[in-house]
């Protein structure tokens, strides 16, 4: 324990009065440290409780003590501190407050980008019907070896607040010659589909016709519907909506504006948080 008088005495001789001022000195370098209190209190004081492993600090009125943390665990601990859990700090929808470790707050990162379980990050390309992480969503909205032979295969419907990604692998058609795929919008405000789009040069019939396009913000209004991305070859065109204020719902695809079937393929869509359309 090092703990000692703060009271002067005026009888004391040099001697005392210099092994006095020692210990006081030792108690205030010590933070008055012992298993018990002081005997001698003052507002502010404080007091390393080596029984109970805390700091603790006098209060205002001196008629108690104040935890101010714990020390027990090696290591200092603030009293009054919320200790989040990992599932605390994991959990996006949380109001919990509190204190992490470094552990805890690069297993929550983790979490919130990637972890099986994590909602989506919507700033990133994600499925579009995915809601977390390892949800098995793929994006996959049409499969040719479900439904067959078809016409034409609408996307699922757009959301504001999003931009869209279509991938196409091995849609294909048969007979004889050449065709282009085609894109169309469908307008929301009008209630039919703007001209169809080319989305690459001529495919041969059995051949696979694999792309990725971005879908240029169709829920944001414009007078125009666009798309861009990774194309065999060919002119991708815009489609011109009919007024400045026209928002896209869903997009249609097909072989030469549906001349033909499309006999075999695969079609997902994906999207990402945009700020512009709400």
């Amino acid at each position: 324990m090092t703990q000692a008088t703060y009271l002067l005495d005026t009888g004391h001789t040099k001697a005392q009065a210099f092994a006095m001022l020692q210990g006081v000195l030792s108690a205030i370098q010590s933070g008055n440290a012992g298993a018990t209190p002081p005997a001698e209190t003052a507002a502010g004081m404080i007091w390393v409780d080596t029984d109970a492993r805390a700091l603790k600090m006098r209060n205002v009125p001196n008629n108690g003590w104040i935890t101010l943390g714990s020390f027990a665990s090696g290591t200092f601990v603030p009293a009054g501190v919320n200790q989040l859990t990992e599932a605390q700090a994991k959990d996006a929808f949380s109001d919990i407050y509190g204190a992490v470790t470094g552990q805890i707050l690069a297993a929550a990162i983790d979490a919130r980008v990637r972890a099986t379980g994590a909602p989506v990050n919507e700033a990133v390309w994600h499925p579009y019907d995915m809601v977390r992480v390892g949800d098995g969503a793929d994006g996959l909205f049409w499969d040719h070896s479900l439904t067959g032979n078809q016409r034409y295969v609408q996307t699922p419907d757009f959301e504001d607040g999003y931009e869209y990604m279509l991938r196409i692998m091995g849609m294909e058609w048969h007979g004889y010659g050449n065709k282009r795929p085609t894109i169309k919008g469908f307008i929301e405000q009008t209630g039919r589909y703007a001209s169809a789009m080319a989305m690459a040069g001529d495919v041969e019939p059995s051949t696979g016709f694999h792309v990725m396009i971005r879908l240029l913000f169709p829920r944001v209004p414009s007078p125009f519907f666009g798309i861009e991305g990774k194309i065999p070859s060919g002119q991708i065109r815009t489609s011109t909506l009919g007024g400045n204020d026209r928002t896209v719902s869903r997009a249609e695809i097909s072989w030469a504006d549906g001349d033909t079937d499309i006999r075999a393929g695969k079609m997902y869509l994906y999207r990402r948080r945009e700020y512009i359309s709400g």
